[in-house]
């Protein structure tokens, strides 16, 4: 990183040197701040996870052996935006089936169904609440704006789109801000 920073301030003319060092310096903070606040959406989203599938255990009598490895992996794939809780959903049921902790097809259909209602709310929890706030707050964009973005970065790239959409999103933002900032600061023009 220093390396790239190095190299680009080098090819950057004396005039721009100060508001290029700026925005170079405000991309790494966005770029750092989005990195924590999607680790800390994960990290919700796992506890959530974990915290509900211990209470549908114990009001169900329901035996799940892997919940805390669900819930690990469940904040893991809600680095994919939208669609993360979705895969520990499935991931809890596939963990289910295969351990085989219920026999007959009628009583492990019922707790499909809650294990489906309660990775159905985790998503409701961090699609809504969690996610949109807590990566907005960390790159400074409505949280609106970021389910939008992340809309259309999927749209365009899929999950690949979903994943990096924000942070260029957040990127831009900078560089425009910087820019109209030296620009009427500077008189650059």
């Amino acid at each position: 990183a220093q390396k790239f920073k190095k190299s680009f301030i080098k090819m950057v003319p004396n005039r721009y040197f100060e508001m290029s060092l700026k925005i170079i310096d405000r991309i790494s903070d966005q770029i750092s701040s989005y990195v924590r606040g999607t680790l800390t959406a994960a990290l919700i989203v796992g506890a959530l996870s974990i915290i509900g599938l211990n209470i549908l255990c114990s009001v169900t009598d329901m035996q799940h052996d892997y919940i805390i490895l669900v819930g690990v992996l469940a904040g893991l794939f809600n680095l994919i935006p939208f669609i993360g809780p979705m895969i520990g959903g499935v991931l809890a049921i596939l963990f289910f089936l295969i351990t085989g902790q219920v026999d007959g097809f009628e009583l492990q259909y019922y707790h499909i169904l809650f294990i489906m209602f309660t990775f159905a709310a985790v998503q409701l929890v961090d699609n809504l609440v969690s996610s949109p706030f807590i990566i907005s707050d960390s790159v400074g964009l409505h949280p609106m704006f970021v389910i939008i973005v992340v809309m259309v970065g999927g749209s365009v790239l899929g999950p690949l789109g979903m994943i990096i959409s924000v942070p260029i999103a957040a990127v831009l933002k900078v560089i425009v801000e910087e820019l109209i900032w030296g620009f009427k600061n500077y008189r650059y023009l």
